[in-house]
């Protein structure tokens, strides 16, 4: 073997390590990417399978049927219950102010007493009044004695002319005599009459000053009790009105009794005949034209639980209020054993039979739309928006009288999805949501439900 084709040792050496160290970096490449391509399907795997998870669940909510809360609703019944508040007011009272200005010389009834008709309540002491009568009563006297006079000096005239007059005839006396003697009876007949003129001016004088004495006594234009009493003894009372009202300022040192002494110009008492009161209830437009005088209604209180009073429309205004669009009613309700006290609140319920009451529908069902009040109705699993005409609204209920017919199925409470044409499920409603169509329906009347209902829907 020739020397040129001997490879050294040196050579070879150096061929293998470098053939070493290259096998040695290809081993790391080969790491690092075994490294990558495992993290790459330890985290990619499962967001994939999220992901195709999330897909698949897209695709069935697309391709299912939403599903709606319904409610079967039926006619109402025609004999309907009305709920109103009232208050209680008596129906006789009287606000008894002073007709004549002086000082209360005395007061014989408080707070709580029962008095009659008539019955005296205070006396005023008024000097004036009492003067002015014993001046016109005098004038009076001396105007009957005026005629006194002028009949004692017709009597003598008339003598006098008796006298005369057949001497004239006998021409003993001059034609003159006679006419003097009978202008003297004349004057002295217009003497008398005018002195009976004077005796009718000086008694309506003397009328009027006594009338006026006579409001010096305080009595009660009623049979009641007393209700409020504003004055006291030695209290400064005006009949021209003092400006100081009917709620008397409390003197300083007040001690929680009733006030009193504050009533220049307000009124002195307050009677109220507790036996007859009366309530006065506002009736909604709707159930208005319902409502008839001698109608008897039935009255509750929260203060006598289980006890009913029964009252009766005496009147109404027969107009509604432009405010409020109600009809006030006035009830009337006798206590004789007065229970009933004015100021009580009252729960009234007006019984009437409707001829076209309508069908009762939650108050959730209703969509107030741009082109008027529609109920989505679902028949054979697709939605209808019916156009509905409103009756009486109670709020959580509804009176539907035209667009609706008995066993429809109404979605309750509809969301922003429920819409013409679209084809749902259905399940029957929880109780708490359906309105029933009985009583507890009618008996919160009271409550009169918005007309502007933010529905969903287009």
């Amino acid at each position: 073997m020739s020397a040129g084709a001997t490879t050294p040792p040196s050579q070879e050496r150096h061929d293998e390590h470098r053939q070493r160290r290259s096998g040695r970096r290809l081993l790391r490449i080969l790491i690092v990417v075994a490294v990558l391509v495992l993290a790459l399907l330890v985290g990619w795997l499962p967001h994939q399978k999220r992901n195709k998870e999330v897909d698949a669940k897209a695709r069935q909510q697309q391709n299912s049927v939403p599903v709606v809360e319904v409610q079967v609703v039926h006619a109402a019944s025609a004999e309907q219950e009305l709920t109103l508040p009232g208050t209680v007011t008596p129906l006789k009272s009287a606000h008894i102010y002073a007709q004549a200005s002086g000082f209360l010389k005395a007061r014989y009834v408080d707070l709580g007493d029962t008095v009659r008709k008539g019955q005296l309540l205070a006396l005023i002491s008024t000097p004036e009044l009492d003067a002015l009568v014993s001046q016109q009563t005098a004038m009076l006297q001396q105007s009957k004695d005026g005629v006194l006079t002028a009949q004692a000096t017709l009597r003598l005239q008339q003598a006098t002319y008796d006298r005369v007059h057949p001497l004239v005839l006998h021409g003993i006396l001059s034609k003159q005599e006679d006419d003097t003697a009978l202008a003297a009876v004349e004057s002295a007949q217009s003497n008398l009459e005018a002195a009976k003129s004077a005796v009718k001016a000086a008694q309506a004088a003397q009328v009027h000053a006594q009338s006026m004495a006579d409001f010096e006594q305080v009595r009660s234009p009623i049979d009641g009790t007393v209700t409020a009493r504003n004055v006291e003894v030695g209290s400064f009372v005006s009949a021209s009105g003092g400006a100081l009202g009917t709620t008397p300022v409390p003197a300083a040192g007040f001690t929680g009794g009733p006030p009193t002494g504050g009533a220049q110009g307000g009124q002195l008492f307050d009677v109220v005949d507790l036996r007859s009161l009366e309530i006065f209830v506002s009736v909604p437009e709707q159930d208005a034209p319902f409502v008839e005088t001698g109608q008897t209604v039935d009255l509750t209180f929260s203060e006598m639980p289980g006890q009913t009073f029964t009252g009766k429309v005496i009147r109404s205004n027969d107009s509604l209020s432009q405010q409020s669009r109600t009809l006030l009613a006035e009830v009337q309700v006798s206590d004789g054993q007065h229970r009933l006290r004015p100021g009580m609140f009252a729960s009234a319920q007006m019984h009437y039979r409707a001829p076209n009451p309508g069908i009762l529908i939650p108050g959730d069902s209703l969509l107030t739309l741009a082109r008027g009040e529609f109920v989505p109705v679902v028949e054979n699993n697709v939605i209808q928006m019916r156009p509905v005409h409103v009756g009486r609204d109670l709020g959580t209920q509804v009176y539907i009288v035209a667009g609706l017919k008995d066993g429809d199925l109404v979605v309750v409470n509809p969301n922003d999805l429920v819409k013409e044409g679209l084809h749902v499920t259905t399940r029957a409603a929880p109780k708490g949501q359906q309105g029933e169509a009985g009583s507890s329906a009618a008996g919160r009347g009271a409550e009169e439900g918005s007309q502007n209902r933010n529905g969903g829907g287009s």
